[in-house]
C-alpha cells in the first residue's frame, strides 16, 4: 500500500489555493449549505453569525442536491421547475473572511454569479462537477436538505471544519498584494 505524505499534500493544496487569480467576484455571498449553520459559519468565517449583515433571500429556479462521490458535495443546481430556494445573503464579508470561505470550499467548488428573486446579484461556491468527477470517478445526484443535514450531520461536520480551517495557508501577503 502506498504511503501518502499528508504534509506534502496539504502544502500542494495551499500553494494551489494561493495561486488562484480570484477568490471573490466582489459581490455579496450566497450561503445555501453548511455555512448556514452558525457553528460552521463561526469556524469558517471567524466571527459570530449574529455580527454579520445577513438577509434571508430566495434563488429562483434552483434546487439543492448532493453529488454522491467521496464525502458528498451539496450544491445548488438549475431546474426547469418554478422553484424558490431559501438561502442567506451575507453582505459584509471582509477580504480575509472571503478568503476563509474560499479555502473552506476549496477545491471541489467553483465561484458562480446568481440573480436572486429580488434582482440582487450574489456570488456562491457551487460544486465543480468536472473536478469532482476527475477526483472520484463516477458520480450521482440525490436531493439534499439543509435541515436534514443539520439534524443528522452537523456535529460530525464541526471537527472536520475545524481541522480543514486549521490547514488554511497564511494569506497575509495575499491580502497585502490585493490592496
Amino acid at each position: 500500500m502506498e504511503k501518502v505524505d499528508v504534509f506534502a499534500t496539504v502544502e500542494r493544496e495551499r500553494a494551489s489555493f494561493l495561486a488562484q487569480e480570484s477568490h471573490s467576484l466582489g459581490l455579496p455571498s450566497l450561503f445555501y449549505g453548511s455555512l448556514r449553520a452558525s457553528a460552521v459559519f463561526e469556524i469558517v468565517v471567524g466571527r459570530s453569525m449574529d455580527s454579520a449583515d445577513i438577509q434571508p433571500v430566495t434563488l429562483p429556479n434552483h434546487e439543492l442536491a448532493r453529488i454522491i462521490a467521496g464525502d458528498g458535495f451539496p450544491g445548488i443546481f438549475p431546474t426547469q421547475e418554478d422553484t424558490l430556494l431559501d438561502c442567506l445573503l451575507i453582505r459584509d464579508l471582509s477580504a480575509e473572511e472571503a478568503l476563509r470561505v474560499a479555502w473552506y470550499e476549496w477545491d471541489e467548488y467553483k465561484l458562480g454569479r446568481f440573480t436572486l428573486s429580488d434582482g440582487q446579484q450574489a456570488q456562491a461556491f457551487v460544486p465543480d462537477v468536472d473536478a469532482i468527477h476527475r477526483l472520484h470517478g463516477s458520480i450521482d445526484f440525490q436531493p439534499w436538505s439543509f435541515e436534514d443535514w443539520r439534524d443528522q450531520h452537523l456535529q460530525d461536520a464541526i471537527p472536520n471544519a475545524q481541522q480543514w480551517m486549521a490547514e488554511m495557508p497564511d494569506v497575509t501577503r495575499h491580502l497585502a498584494a490585493a490592496e
